[in-house]
């Protein structure tokens, strides 16, 4: 075979090309031989041409034809270079679509490039995206931040390139995302690059973390967290309060070696590990000892910690303390047995309860012994159905309504069929049952006094029946001459009287009485009737103590009527009337204080007001007092410490008293005085003072320094013409008054007030006629985001269409809302109306989230079921979180602290927003915002009104609106009214604004309007 030519060398040029297209040792095929060689001839040719062109131009010719193929050569390596930068991209965008983190690559505030995991972060669709602007899918809270950091990098400052922030999705949720800064070199030219990866499941763990550190170092009961082997590795402030123990005198050691007894140490031991493995909790009860030695009870709680593998790295038990608790209870069942063994074990009485239309309740066991009956076969019947037709029935009945209506004790004798049916003789003493400051029904003793009946008929027919009876009774008998010499006694008597048989000769009865004329009385009324039954007497025992009795007795005569002396019975009731006292005594006193109460204190009013009218007694006055801020002390130090403040302050009241003044425990923590012979107001006036001043100075209540004060209304008596009530309401409006002026003063009572009280009142039954006439409303008014200038919610703000008035203010109704208790159904109107709402603007404006506030007040946080309310009210309208806002001042935080910081957790958890109102008009506490979970501050409108003449309110503003960019929290200006105060507000980076300038409060269907519009400011 002949060798194939050889290829002749080939034009530079085209050498290039060839080796470009082919490598420099390819085989070339014969076709394309032949083509290379007709192109070659061709450059051959033409560089020839160019050879001749070049020496027949001349220099200037030369030059452009030079300049000619060096272009020509740049136009070549441009297009080499287009073909490697498309090549590049196409890799680049392989690989950026494989990765898993969110690539965007941008340059200004547009971006250029998105990959597919940058789309599923965000919830935009890569169109959507490279049409946005970046600014949009950052979160408002985060933009000021990225922003700064941007420049930062432009600026060639050194800032981290690797930072955290939240973006909004497309849907509106918010997402944290990890966020890396980059430079990179786009379609030929310098761009951004961020790659970021959603970190929102590691910051909602960061923040349950939280969230339980903090429950576990507030948490009232005692927390332990121990290993395997039981010994300590951690607990709360709390088990250093109950066990004494400091944190770090217990790390490493086990309760064993601490406070639970070596006796009960390894049984104990036993008993919980047993029921870990088996139940995997044990719950029970351990006595323990406290590192100062004393002894304690708690109630345990322990279960397991396990690892992922199901192993059981250790145990956390929660112990909380009822030592006290079971001191009370122990203390209770002992009471309760004394008195169930008192009554099982006395045969002839029974004790019963019956209520209002006298249905028994209850009764004592013993009532089978008195009566035949079992317990069980009377509840539940009337006292009607022990009737024995005899005349007593009619006094039960009236003595029963008698008990009833006065609530005071009573005694008397009745007649009762047995369950067999013959007729006991019952002596019962009753007296009101009191529930709830109202009588509920009576309770009582029944004593069998049937045999003492027949004796004193015996008495009368036979010595023999008499004589057995007066051996065997136990109350006194005995039998006496006219002048009183004892004759017979019997032992009751005796022992009754602390007498000795043999001093019965020299003993005369007269000296039973500790007032001769108290023996006179009884020889009159004896000889009058020729007898007396039940008759009360006081009587002294021969060692001087007194002894309550009830005396029957009937004149001895001889045949021909003469009176030769007495005999009778003597029944000691001292015990009963030491019940009746105590009973008495605690009816008109308050049992904390020992101070009279409102009965005693309004009865005192009365004979002081019959004494004026009957114009021999100077005017009074009543002092209305009601201490400052109480709850906080309850709430802060507890209900124990809060009583024995009152205690305290009412020896203090006992001390500034005058000799005939009265101070009372109105209730709760008011007091009333009754200053008797003051002259004029003006003297009224200088015991307030007084009062005002002793209260000042600080109580030492266990261990804390207490500081009070007062609130003191005064209303004077000159005439007496008023009423008790009268008196009292006039004070309780002048205290009011004091109240609403600032408190810890004092204030006089005038006819102004007067005319109030009788508004006020008409006020109040308006009120609760409006809730079921619908006569309430919500207006909104705008709220706008300043940096767009569009509307992004409204306040709520209730209002009152009187059909009388016209519009009533809010200021004017709500407080007396707040003290009837109406503003509880008010407010949860006020929440389902604006959810209701909110859902409304949803539906109507998708894609538009819309926030709106709920101003939420003092009394409010006393509700017990208001998160419950929220939290039902949210889900039945179905609105997003974060599109319900309350807004609450400090006064709701200083006032309701505890309750708050609990309820405002719980409202927070719900997804609610919570706006400090008013920031900076109280004592804007940092420590609230520490303290409290705020989520956002509002400015007053006393602030931002004077802003562009005042220049300290703007430099409060701008110290205001700092601060919030510190904590991370938005800023709301209310009260916006002019252009100036927008532009200074925008000016100062102020992320919200409310105010006339961009609406007045307005009704539903204009809000719509506005809305419809999408007004810009």
């Amino acid at each position: 075979m002949a060798a194939s030519p050889a290829v002749p060398p080939l034009n530079d040029h085209l050498a290039r090309l060839v080796e470009r297209h082919f490598g420099a040792a390819l085989p070339i095929p014969p076709q394309l031989r032949d083509f290379l060689a007709d192109l070659d001839t061709a450059f051959r040719d033409a560089d020839a041409e160019r050879a001749l062109l070049g020496r027949s131009l001349d220099e200037a010719g030369r030059a452009l034809l030079e300049r000619y193929s060096q272009l020509q050569e740049r136009w070549e390596a441009h297009q080499t270079a287009q073909a490697a930068l498309r090549e590049s991209d196409r890799q680049f965008r392989e690989v950026a679509e494989a990765v898993a983190a969110a690539t965007f690559i941008f340059r200004g505030s547009r971006f250029l490039y998105v990959n597919a995991a940058a789309t599923e972060l965000t919830g935009y669709t890569r169109e959507e995206l490279l049409a946005a602007d970046f600014w949009e899918v950052v979160h408002p809270e985060h933009r000021e931040m990225v922003r700064q950091r941007g420049l930062g990098r432009q600026r060639g400052e050194d800032v981290p390139t690797r930072y955290e922030f939240k973006i909004v999705r497309r849907d509106g949720a918010v997402r944290w995302v990890d966020y890396t800064a980059g430079k990179v070199e786009y379609a030929g030219e310098p761009a951004g690059l961020g790659t970021c990866f959603d970190i929102t499941l590691r910051k909602e763990a960061e923040e349950a973390l939280q969230r339980q550190a903090l429950t576990f170092e507030n948490l009232y009961d005692a927390v332990i967290l121990s290993d395997p082997d039981g010994r300590i590795t951690d607990w709360n402030p709390a088990a250093e309060r109950i066990y004494g123990f400091t944190r770090d005198e217990v790390l490493g050691r086990t309760a064993l070696d601490l406070w639970v007894s070596p006796d009960e140490g390894p049984e104990l031991d036993r008993r919980i590990t047993g029921a870990l493995e088996t139940e995997g909790r044990w719950r029970g009860e351990v006595r323990f000892v406290r590192k100062d030695g004393s002894r304690g009870v708690s109630e345990t709680l322990v279960v397991p910690l396990r690892d992922a593998a199901g192993r059981r790295m250790g145990a956390l038990g929660v112990n909380r303390d009822v030592t006290e608790r079971r001191r009370a209870e122990e203390a209770l069942r002992a009471s309760e047995e004394r008195f169930r063994l008192m009554l099982s074990g006395t045969q002839q009485v029974f004790f019963y309860v019956h209520d209002v239309q006298g249905v028994y309740e209850s009764l004592s066991p013993s009532v089978r012994d008195v009566l035949g009956y079992e317990p069980d076969e009377l509840v539940g019947k009337s006292y009607t159905a022990l009737h024995t037709g005899h005349a007593t029935d009619e006094e039960v009945e009236e003595r029963t309504r008698e008990t009833l209506r006065t609530g005071t004790p009573n005694t008397y004798l009745v007649f009762s069929r047995h369950r067999d049916g013959r007729i006991v003789a019952l002596e019962l003493v009753e007296t009101a049952v009191r529930r709830g400051g109202r009588v509920r029904g009576v309770q009582g003793f029944a004593r069998n006094v049937t045999e003492r009946i027949r004796a004193e008929e015996a008495l009368r027919e036979s010595e023999e029946r008499y004589r057995t009876l007066f051996e065997e009774s136990r109350d006194a008998i005995y039998m006496s001459t006219v002048e009183g010499k004892l004759i017979s006694a019997n032992q009751a008597m005796l022992e009754m009287f602390g007498l000795a048989r043999a001093e019965l000769d020299a003993f005369r009865m007269d000296d039973l009485y500790f007032a001769a004329a108290d023996r006179q009385r009884f020889r009159d009324e004896i000889h009058r009737a020729g007898y007396v039954r039940d008759y009360e007497l006081r009587l002294r025992r021969r060692d001087g103590e007194a002894v309550y009795a009830l005396v029957s007795a009937t004149l001895r005569r001889e045949g021909e009527g003469r009176v030769v002396g007495f005999q009778g019975i003597i029944h000691d009731i001292t015990e009963r009337k030491r019940v009746e006292d105590q009973l008495a005594y605690g009816a008109l006193h308050d049992s904390l204080t020992g101070l009279p109460n409102r009965a005693l204190f309004v009865d005192r009013l009365s004979q002081a007001l019959e004494r004026v009218r009957r114009g021999g007694e100077h005017p009074f006055a009543v002092l209305f007092l009601d201490l400052d801020r109480f709850k906080v002390v309850n709430d802060s130090l507890g209900h124990g410490v809060g009583d024995q403040m009152l205690v305290a302050i009412a020896r203090r009241l006992e001390e500034v008293l005058r000799p005939g003044d009265t101070v009372a425990r109105f209730g709760g923590d008011e007091f009333t005085l009754l200053l008797d012979g003051v002259a004029s107001a003006i003297e009224a006036t200088h015991m307030a003072e007084r009062i005002l001043d002793i209260l000042a100075a600080p109580f030492a209540l266990e261990r804390h320094e207490v500081f009070t004060s007062a609130s003191v209304g005064i209303a004077v008596s000159t005439t007496g013409a008023e009423e008790p009530d009268v008196l009292l309401r006039n004070a309780d409006a002048a205290l009011s008054r004091a109240k609403v002026l600032g408190k810890n003063r004092y204030e006089v009572f005038d006819r102004a007030m007067h005319a109030e009280a009788i508004e006020r009142l008409q006020l109040e039954t308006d009120l609760r006629r409006a809730m079921e006439r619908g006569e309430f409303s919500l207006n909104y008014q705008p709220l706008v985001r300043l940096d767009s200038g569009r509307i992004a919610g409204f306040e709520a703000l209730l209002r009152w269409l009187h059909p009388e008035r016209g519009w009533v203010s809010p200021t004017v109704f709500i407080p007396v809302a707040e003290e009837m208790g109406l503003i509880h159904s008010l407010g949860r109107w006020v929440i389902d109306e604006s959810c209701s709402q909110a859902r409304r603007w949803s539906d109507a404006f998708p894609g538009r989230p819309l926030r709106v506030a709920v101003n939420l007040s003092a009394a409010q946080f006393s509700q017990p079921d208001l998160v419950d309310h929220v939290e039902r009210s949210i889900g039945e309208c179905g609105i997003a979180p974060g599109v319900l806002h309350f807004e609450i001042t400090e006064s709701v935080i200083l006032e309701h602290a505890e309750p708050a910081q609990s309820m405002l957790a719980r409202l927070r958890e719900l997804g609610v927003v919570l706006c400090m109102d008013d920031f900076g008009t109280g004592y804007s506490s940092l420590g609230y915002l520490h303290r409290f979970p705020i989520d956002e501050l509002k400015i007053d409108r006393a602030f931002v009104s004077g802003m562009e003449h005042d220049r300290r309110n703007q430099q409060l503003v701008q110290a205001i609106v700092a601060l919030a960019r510190n904590l991370g929290v938005p800023v709301v200006a209310e009260g916006v009214e002019t252009r100036e105060q927008l532009q200074a507000l925008r000016a100062l980076a102020c992320d919200f604004g409310q105010g006339f300038l961009f609406s007045r409060p307005v009704p539903r269907a204009e809000a719509d309007e506005l809305l419809a519009r999408d007004p810009r400011w």
